[in-house]
């Protein structure tokens, strides 16, 4: 059987010259290249408490919870819910 890469989410981070786009395979590593905990708690609107449970644990994120965080970094709703997917799979098996 065929090896599947493990999906991605493209980040671009908007203030850097030129632009550097990274490829994460997790939401902790989308997280930390996205920028400060600060920054991300308030955009997401999420307590830190759970910014710190989502990243530890992206299973425990709600549908809702992830199509916010889509639109606060910018990037694809249907990337950033493969790789949750993934790592949920990864998890359980």
């Amino acid at each position: 059987m065929p090896k599947v890469s493990a999906p991605t989410v493209a980040f671009t981070e908007p203030l850097t010259s030129p632009p550097r786009v990274h490829r994460v395979s997790t939401l902790a590593e989308l997280l930390e290249v996205a920028g400060t905990r600060k920054r991300i708690v308030e955009a997401w609107g999420v307590s830190a408490r759970t910014y710190d449970t989502r990243k530890r644990s992206p299973i425990t994120c709600t549908v809702g919870e992830l199509q916010q965080l889509a639109r606060v970094l910018q990037v694809a709703e249907e990337e950033l819910f493969a790789v949750v997917r993934a790592e949920a799979a990864a998890a359980a098996g």
